[in-house]
């Protein structure tokens, strides 16, 4: 029972390594998740990266399925379309007509980050506003910190500044207090997690 219990420890305390990785077309990509009937959410990302970022490529693990988005279940994609919006500086005119299409084709299916750009750029800024500021203050849970892999934390961490970010962005004015102390929080959180790793 003792062995038993140390190899749990053992496994749970380690990362395990990445997987080798290989380029994958992100077009063909799409084409066979459109083919599995993947989720609107799976698909609207995947052609945001596409049709916004601009994203060619998508790096998948070797031998896994056509459909596949990144290790570990990731949606690399999606990953990468947040990483470009950046502090939501308004997109080019291109960009914006390609978003607005996106939105007004899967509606709540697009991810909130896109879809709060997306609403944005289309005049709604107060819209978009509320939707960054409720996903940021429930993407760390109450309470203690999640144990978790530490790239979580930080990518939560991250995520959750770009998005403080835009809200300052979009209404300067505002009383941002409560996402920045979230934010703050996340930092704190991955910066001491070492469960893992």
């Amino acid at each position: 029972m003792a062995v038993v219990a140390v190899l749990v420890l053992a496994r749970s305390s380690h990362a395990e390594p990445p997987p080798a990785m290989e380029p994958r077309k992100a077009g063909e990509v799409l084409a066979a998740l459109k083919s599995t009937k993947a989720p609107a959410a799976t698909l609207s990302s995947v052609r945001w990266f596409l049709e916004v970022t601009h994203g060619t490529v998508v790096q998948a693990p070797m031998g896994s399925p056509p459909s596949t988005l990144g290790p570990w279940g990731d949606n690399g994609p999606l990953l990468e379309a947040e990483r470009a919006l950046g502090d939501c500086a308004p997109l080019g005119e291109a960009d914006a007509k390609a978003a607005l299409a996106l939105l007004a084709e899967y509606g709540a299916a697009l991810p909130p980050a896109l879809r709060g750009v997306a609403l944005a750029q289309s005049g709604k800024v107060d819209e978009a506003a509320a939707l960054y500021r409720e996903t940021t203050l429930s993407m760390l849970p109450a309470g203690a910190c999640p144990g978790e892999h530490p790239m979580y934390s930080h990518r939560r961490a991250s995520r959750m500044q770009r998005q403080a970010a835009c809200l300052e962005r979009w209404e300067p004015k505002a009383d941002h207090a409560a996402v920045k102390k979230a934010v703050e929080r996340a930092k704190a959180c991955a910066a001491n997690n070492h469960a893992v790793g």
